[in-house]
C-alpha cells in the first residue's frame, strides 16, 4: 500500500455488473484480491488475486488464503 493512497480505494464493491464490466474493473487494479458474491452478505463463490491487471489465481477457498498467497508474488 502506498502511503498516498485513499483508503476508500482499497475495497470496491460492484452490484449487478456483467462479466465484461467485471473484467474491465479488474484490469484497472494494480494489486488486489477480489471476491465474487451472488448476493450481498453471502459466501464468496470465487476469490482470486490480481497483479498488474492480470488475474493470477482464481477459485481460492477464502480471502485469508488469497492474502497469504499474495505475499508469495512479491520479491523479498
Amino acid at each position: 500500500m502506498d502511503l498516498n493512497e485513499d483508503p476508500k480505494d482499497l475495497e470496491q464493491e460492484y452490484m449487478d455488473i456483467t462479466e465484461a464490466n467485471t473484467l474491465s474493473a479488474l484490469e484497472r487494479a494494480v494489486v488486489g484480491i477480489y471476491a465474487v458474491r451472488e448476493t450481498p452478505g453471502s459466501n464468496s463463490s470465487d476469490v482470486g488475486l490480481i497483479l498488474e491487471g492480470v488475474v493470477l489465481l482464481r477459485d481460492l477457498e477464502n480471502v485469508a488464503l488469497a492474502a497469504a498467497m499474495l505475499f508469495g508474488f512479491f520479491p523479498s
